[in-house]
């Protein structure tokens, strides 16, 4: 069963509300089971709560990720003096969106709606990797909460999201280590390769050599951790490098099509208007300059 916690890359978590507690006595986790998401950070003593049978004893400098739906509880087990931050949010996710696992590829230099139909989910629980600046970040969030003016609680819930995500992004900076950043390193390398060479045609042989590794695995690795494949991601940046061309020189489109190695424009062209949806010719009238 998947435990965690998902944000969505095209909108923001909507904050219920969030606060500061500390406990003067034993303490009880609520039994509930609720209809948005739990954040808790905990900043002195320990806090015991059961999600679905799975116990966590969260301890200071600890957080823990309560999903939506699942029903969690506690022990009188949490002790006097035990301070914690929480946060409440619902993650709203559009029903008629098949939402991928994976992010958009960040040397794109352009992208469309449907880029950001990904989520990524939120380590469970653990240790945050910056406990400091987490802490004080949650407590400046808390003090602009109170603090009632115009758009306040989108600007709140902007704050969280960004929070949330960089939280994410340290915890996987902590985990490169492991198979998930070892594939996700070999994905980055494979990029590099495709970005320097997106100037000439591809050639498969040459990559499996660079990485002297199969390319029938380098092939399923990158799709895996991707979502694309390696011949769409170097002709998607061979289109974005003819984009930079336009916007930098004065390069007409045969002249375009042929530092970019294709045979002819024509063929160029066709390949321009698959990936972008509009002929070059079409591109470069709205194009700034």
């Amino acid at each position: 069963m998947d435990e965690s916690t998902y944000l969505g890359a095209d909108r923001f978590p909507l904050v219920r509300d969030m606060g500061w507690n500390q406990t003067t006595s034993l303490y009880t986790h609520p039994d509930r089971t609720l209809d948005y998401d739990v954040f808790i950070y905990v900043t002195a003593g320990t806090m015991q709560v059961i999600e679905e049978g799975q116990e966590y004893v969260v301890q200071q400098g600890q957080f823990l990720f309560l999903r939506q739906g699942r029903h969690h509880w506690g022990l009188p087990q949490t002790p006097a003096g035990t301070a914690w931050y929480w946060i409440h949010f619902h993650t709203v996710f559009e029903e008629s969106i098949a939402y991928k696992d994976y992010p958009p590829l960040p040397e794109l230099g352009f992208y469309y709606p449907n880029y950001y139909e990904y989520r990524f989910p939120l380590p469970k629980y653990g240790y945050s990797p910056v406990q400091l600046a987490l802490e004080n970040r949650l407590q400046l969030l808390l003090e602009h909460y109170d603090y009632l003016k115009e758009h306040w609680m989108t600007q709140s819930s902007l704050r969280v999201y960004q929070l949330l995500m960089d939280l994410q992004e340290a915890w996987n900076l902590g985990e490169q280590e492991s198979v998930r950043g070892k594939s996700e390193h070999t994905a980055r390398k494979v990029m590099a390769y495709l970005t320097e060479h997106c100037g000439e045609e591809f050639a498969g042989d040459k990559l499996s050599l660079y990485m002297k590794m199969n390319y029938s695995y380098l092939s399923a690795m990158f799709k895996q951790r991707t979502g694309q494949t390696i011949i769409e991601t170097h002709t998607k940046l061979r289109m974005n490098k003819a984009i930079g061309l336009m916007r930098s020189t004065s390069l007409n489109i045969s002249e375009i099509s042929e530092s970019l190695g294709y045979p002819n424009p024509y063929y160029f062209s066709r390949v321009f208007k698959k990936v972008l949806g509009e002929a070059p010719s079409a591109y470069l009238k709205h194009l700034y300059r």
